[in-house]
């Protein structure tokens, strides 16, 4: 009988806390009882506040201007609005990627083009840009997923060329580079979302909450005018026609003001993120040197001028059936789940072939909407996108890790070592196992939020 756990076995990684670093609570509480007792919880003129935009548009977002939100959804929203998105506009993005990077588009009337990953780096392929190229678009979203950077040269000359927006998603990404400069400050808008605490939330995590960021004077005062009624600054601010000739009101099409006490969770969180992202970095590559020889998984590649960081939702890897007797990628991940590794899965499907995209979908009742087929939405076909088909089911995850216990990485290793040296004894078990895992999530992708 296969000592695997998964069949029977003793785990080999056994260990009651998987990460021993902890926020400083009582930095959190200080300032949170701060804004507590002066009473300044939507107060966007607060020291604190403004000290936050500060710090955080120098270490973060690299660019000219930020402006904190509700959260990442609304920061994308307001992007897409700074760039000039509307009724009757395309936007390109990655099919890998999450439905709140580009679904605020849709809000603005516009509609989602699907386009192809690298298998590789599992980022934005900038060859199949010109297949999505329409006199329609307008913008292409980037997403730098899971602290990963895209191929944003490539990306920029393809936008100057044909006079596109970019709206740069780097949500998982806080800190990340390309070529020396702050991801988020290459395109026209970046967006960064701040949901969940730390460990485990996104890299700047403020309970919910987002930071849109540009260097471009109009963009800057479309997202002003769009979605911060009343900042306390406004009436200085607003300085570019038509937009001079609005009051402190703006525009009022939305409120996205965020709670001064997500701003000071979030100062906490800017303070240790820096020590966060250079422990992640270390630990993922002493476990990448304990598994290298492991020949059914690899790492994605990262670019020579990528600088990763942040690493929210995990480090992907990419894994090869082939090398395991076509073992699935579910079962090998449930295998090692069992051996008390975390082993992680995909997390996002391609959403070309996911409603409401697969199908189209009537926004208003009397069939309109952006996506609505009676209004001439084409749903993308599988064949479209080759390469994400192909990798997107065989992508796992290690998990980040701060502060493991002593001996974690290396029972990490083990634990995938020793399923992938006995994945014969799980081959008479596949098929029940990827079955009984592909009917759990048969209803959709993971329940994820930004």
């Amino acid at each position: 009988m296969s000592d695997l756990a998964l069949l029977g076995g003793e785990p080999v990684c056994s260990f009651e806390r998987r990460e021993l670093w902890e926020p400083d609570y009582e930095r959190e509480i200080e300032l949170c009882a701060r804004i507590i007792r002066e009473r300044a919880f939507s107060n966007t003129g607060h020291p604190l506040a403004v000290e936050f935009e500060e710090r955080f548009r120098e270490k973060v977002a690299g660019t000219r201007w930020v402006l904190p939100q509700c959260n990442g959804t609304s920061t994308l929203l307001a992007a897409y609005y700074a760039v000039g998105v509307g009724p009757g506009d395309e936007v390109i993005t990655p099919t890998y990627n999450w439905i709140c990077s580009f679904a605020p588009a849709t809000l603005l009337g516009a509609r989602p083009i699907f386009c192809d990953i690298e298998p590789d780096t599992l980022c934005l392929d900038p060859e199949d840009l010109p297949r999505c190229l329409s006199h329609r678009t307008r913008a292409i979203c980037v997403p730098h997923l899971f602290g990963a950077v895209c191929d944003m040269d490539r990306i920029m000359a393809f936008a100057h060329s044909h006079d596109l927006a970019v709206v740069e998603d780097c949500a998982h990404s806080h800190g990340a580079r390309w070529d020396g400069r702050l991801i988020g400050s290459i395109g026209d808008v970046g967006s960064f979302s701040m949901q969940g605490g730390s460990p485990g939330g996104k890299p700047v995590a403020a309970g919910e909450g987002g930071v849109v960021a540009t260097s471009d004077r109009r963009c800057y005062e479309r997202i002003l005018a769009f979605g911060h009624l009343n900042r306390y600054n406004m009436h200085e601010e607003l300085t570019i026609e038509p937009y001079s000739r609005l009051t402190q009101a703006g525009l009022s099409l939305s409120k996205f003001r965020i709670s001064n006490l997500s701003i000071a969770i979030a100062t906490v969180a800017l303070e240790n993120l820096e020590y966060r992202n250079r422990r992640v970095q270390e630990n993922y590559d002493e476990l990448l040197g304990l598994i290298e020889d492991v020949e059914c998984l690899d790492p994605p590649r990262f670019y020579d001028r990528a600088e990763p960081a942040g690493y929210y939702g995990n480090m992907r890897m990419i894994y090869h059936p082939e090398v395991v007797g076509g073992l699935s990628a579910d079962t090998f991940k449930a295998a090692v789940n069992a051996e008390g590794a975390s082993l992680a899965g995909r997390n996002y499907e391609g959403w070309h072939l996911w409603p409401p995209f697969s199908t189209g979908f009537p926004y208003w009742d009397d069939g309109r909407g952006p996506i609505s087929i009676e209004e001439g939405y084409r749903p993308p076909r599988r064949e479209e996108l080759p390469q994400a088909v192909e990798v997107i089911p065989r992508i796992l995850a290690l998990p980040t890790m701060i502060e493991p216990p002593e001996g974690y990485i290396e029972a990490f290793a083990g634990a995938i070592r020793k399923v992938a040296e006995r994945f014969e004894d799980l081959l008479p078990h596949d098929e029940r196992i990827s079955g009984e895992i592909q009917r759990r999530l048969a209803s959709g992708p993971p329940p994820l939020i930004r």
